[in-house]
């Protein structure tokens, strides 16, 4: 009997690490999707943007992406909004310039984690390229939709410098159930991306957008346009002397410096996926048991 106990022990934990890896942590989503343009700042084409979602009385409810590690300050509606402790703000890296399509997620909840009752709703962008005192300086954009029983799709949308906008509204019963929906790019979440494939070209990355929670993870092509340090590409239009990757310059063939560049917005091939360690324990435990069965 106590020989089994140890094949009983590892059957109960795949089982649990099947259905954790398995089961999506948000049914429902919103994904907005948009390009931005820029103001015309003096420090374009840098800029700042965030992502944040007003009920349908203007009431803030919750930030959903921030790109803005400095002069998130100069975001100026969104500071009037979202006020001075915004703990549930998810930032990023300043972005370095527009030419990538960015994407943010909500999981239909407010800042407090209560799920918010079906009704319109608007989705407010803010993007700034200077240290400006109003927001008229600044590009806003606004998309609503409706929070209701069935999924919407709303695609090439255009408002107040954001650009190739879509807003995908997935229901509860969408995301898990083995159907590609309108809006998924992926189902199960089992099926769904967890890295990407290293590109050739360190010019066009393959980066790894969406998550596998709301069956919207992919892999993206994204190009590199902005001149930046150690970032292992030389895009067209840089030197030596403004990217350190280009001929002449201080990296110049070395590729790129692990852990020299602090902009998230391109992902290596790390997974950081829950379920990764998970797996780890499950190998682990069978481990053991195979040894245990050869002592006995």
């Amino acid at each position: 009997m106590l020989k089994l106990w140890p094949m009983r022990f590892v059957v109960g934990v795949l089982i649990a690490i099947s259905f954790m890896v398995a089961t999506p942590v948000h049914a429902q989503s919103v994904t907005a999707k948009f390009l931005t343009t820029p103001p015309g700042g003096n420090y374009a084409p840098r800029n700042v943007t965030v992502v944040w979602v007003e009920d349908s009385s203007g009431a803030f409810v919750k930030t959903i992406a921030r790109w803005a590690n400095q002069r998130k300050q100069y975001l100026i509606d969104w500071n009037l909004k979202a006020g001075t402790n915004d703990a549930d703000a998810v930032t990023s890296a300043t972005r370095q310039d527009h030419a990538l399509q960015i994407m943010a997620i909500w999981d239909l909840k407010d800042r407090n984690g209560n799920l918010v009752p079906d009704a319109t709703y608007t989705i407010r962008m803010e993007t700034a390229d200077a240290d400006v005192s109003t927001a008229a300086s600044n590009h806003e954009g606004t998309f609503t939709f409706v929070k209701g029983p069935n999924p919407q799709v709303q695609s090439n949308l255009s408002n107040g410098g954001f650009n190739v906008a879509s807003i995908t509204y997935s229901t509860a019963a969408a995301c898990g159930n083995s159907i590609l929906d309108p809006g998924e790019t992926c189902d199960p979440p089992g099926s769904c991306p967890s890295t990407c494939t290293p590109s050739a070209d360190a010019c066009s990355p393959d980066v790894l957008v969406g998550l596998a929670a709301s069956c919207t993870a992919q892999c993206e092509t994204q190009l590199i346009t902005s001149c930046h340090d150690h970032d292992g590409c030389c895009p067209v239009g840089c030197t030596g002397t403004t990217d350190s990757d280009c001929p002449g310059g201080s990296n110049a063939g070395g590729g790129n410096e692990t852990g020299s560049d602090t902009d998230n917005s391109v992902q290596g091939g790390c997974s950081t996926t829950p379920g990764s360690s998970l797996i780890v324990f499950a190998g682990v435990a069978c481990a053991l048991l195979i040894r245990r069965r050869k002592r006995a």
